[in-house]
């Protein structure tokens, strides 16, 4: 499927203020970026595969546009799991515990444990490199 410049227009006037330039510079290089790939044999079929095929050194304000493309995000799915999941992880009695455990504890909640490990070795080695803990065996 092949792209015109006009398709990426309303993109270009959302985020003018981080493109260097005017349209017809970012235009000459949509139209390099489209030559490039019309010849080459396999183009990128993903946002990602574009932003690190594209060297930034010749088309500074596509790579822009893809990287703003890269980082959005689809949906709020993940943002409203992650408050519902706060919900349900800050409880009475979990209400003393630190910000960063309660980070760690929620994104481990919403990202699916086949796609999270954690190696049992690991998190000994955490836990014996921090400092003091609160744990006093020789009393």
């Amino acid at each position: 499927m092949l792209y015109a410049f006009d398709d990426l227009l309303p993109a270009v006037e959302m985020y003018q203020a981080f493109i260097d330039g005017s349209h017809d510079k970012l235009r000459a290089e949509f139209e390099l970026w489209k030559q490039r790939w019309h010849a080459a044999a396999e183009p990128p079929k993903t946002a990602l595969g574009a932003y690190t095929a594209c060297n930034t050194s010749l088309y500074p304000n596509l790579s822009i546009l893809l990287q703003v493309l890269v980082t959005l995000p689809i949906t709020t799915a993940t943002a409203e799991r992650s408050f519902s999941t706060l919900k349900r992880l800050q409880t009475y009695l979990r209400s003393s515990m630190r910000d960063e455990r309660l980070t760690l504890l929620a994104l481990f909640h919403v990202h699916d444990a086949q796609t999270t490990t954690v190696e049992p070795v690991e998190v000994v080695d955490k836990f014996a490199l921090t400092g003091p803990h609160k744990l006093n065996f020789l009393r």
